[in-house]
């Protein structure tokens, strides 16, 4: 097979420590393995066309990569053998959990917060669907190969950045391989956390979201019931964004805004996945629960650090952390149930209710549970299937 290089065009995606952490996972994920054939190029979508056949002089198969998402080697390596099988389509896309395109949308069999289990996700699509190409009119171009001979058919100075638009104005034939799966992130700033919703009291006037992000949470919350939601939030862009959706508010660390005396009484307080960044979630739940009025409810969640995958891995002496799942790069904190209820208890707070969120789990998955229940009967089994942890205190 002919040398693949490989373009990671990440302007715009994640920042700070979960930026490095994406970094991370993408070279950890390509380069793992056997030496050669694949090469990695961590570029800028102003980048000329021209400066990829310069850049990558030996190459046969590009691959482009756009935004922040995650491929393993076997999986690129099994898009270039499908891009030089096809030579009758000139772009070849992957399959993923998130695309506009219908045709190229996949939904895992399974949950994965860790990267083996997320590379067997990769391999179990794989076997069912090996080397099947569709033909598609629409890809979605998040992620696309192609063989040197389209590149050189390319306008020269188109940026990277204009080069989906490019490719799909061109009257090129596209293919999806059915076969190979790529994770990519959607807007992971953008949720409404039905889940957490749910629990919010009907007759509660005044609420206060924490970490709220664009203030999605609280606009479906003020359409479902008369409130007001003042949120919090660290990242001015984000705070922005709330204030449009928000009745107030608060531009700043929870830490800070609570000794600065800027809260009022609530009805009820939510934090969803919140405490697991901070460096001192005691001080701040004791904090809060001077603001939460008289029958309210403390609503929170956290990641569950005791999850299978994670402890199965811990026990192959890996602890790899990966954006916005239970090993985050931006956590600090790590709960277990039993950890999580103290964390409340210790502040005085009452449990009212306490969820784990479980979710399906894949054949070594349950052949390690099982494995742990005949030998251990003492376990928790199901916090060993849980993800997340959900409390609601008063």
């Amino acid at each position: 097979m002919d040398r693949i290089a490989v373009f990671m065009i990440r302007d715009g995606g994640f920042t700070g420590m979960e930026g490095e952490t994406a970094e991370r996972v993408s070279r950890h994920l390509l380069l793992h393995g056997e030496e050669g054939m694949l090469d990695l190029y961590r570029v800028r979508e102003d980048l000329p066309v021209g400066e990829l056949g310069r850049r990558a002089g030996g190459h046969g198969v590009f691959v482009l990569m756009y935004g922040d998402l995650f491929a393993t080697r076997e999986g690129v390596l099994n898009l270039a053998r499908v891009v030089l099988d096809r030579s009758d389509l000139s772009v070849i896309v992957p399959v993923s959990n998130e695309s506009r395109v219908t045709l190229q949308r996949h939904a895992p069999p399974f949950y994965y917060q860790t990267l083996s289990v997320f590379r067997r996700v990769v391999m179990g699509i794989h076997e069912r669907f090996g080397d099947e190409v569709s033909e598609s009119a629409e890809i979605d171009d998040f992620c696309f190969a192609f063989r040197r001979e389209v590149l050189e058919g390319l306008p020269r100075d188109t940026t990277l950045g204009r080069l989906p638009e490019v490719i799909r104005n061109r009257g090129m034939r596209f293919g999806i391989a059915r076969g190979v799966y790529v994770h990519r992130y959607g807007d992971c700033h953008e949720s409404g956390r039905e889940d957490l919703l749910s629990y919010v009291p009907r007759d509660a006037r005044n609420v206060l979201d924490v970490g709220c992000a664009r203030g999605l949470f609280g606009e479906m919350l003020k359409r479902r019931q008369e409130c007001a939601v003042t949120g919090v939030e660290l990242d001015g862009s984000l705070a922005a964004a709330a204030r449009a959706r928000l009745d107030r508010v608060v531009e700043g660390d929870i830490e800070g805004v609570i000794e600065r005396g800027m809260l009022d009484d609530y009805d009820c307080i939510v934090c969803g996945d919140v405490l697991e960044h901070l460096y001192d979630p005691w001080k701040v739940v004791r904090g809060l629960r001077r603001h939460l009025r008289s029958g309210g409810v403390f609503i929170a969640c956290t990641p569950n650090i005791a999850n299978w995958a994670v402890v199965r891995e811990v026990l192959q002496g890996r602890w790899d952390y990966v954006p916005f799942s239970i090993l985050s790069g931006t956590h600090i904190r790590f709960f277990t149930e039993l950890t999580f209820r103290e964390l409340f208890e210790d502040a005085g707070y009452s449990i009212k209710e306490l969820f784990l969120q479980t979710f399906a789990l894949p054949p070594e998955g349950e052949e390690f549970v099982r494995l742990l229940r005949e030998n251990l009967p003492e376990i928790r089994e199901e916090e060993l299937l849980a993800s997340e942890i959900v409390v609601v205190a008063e």
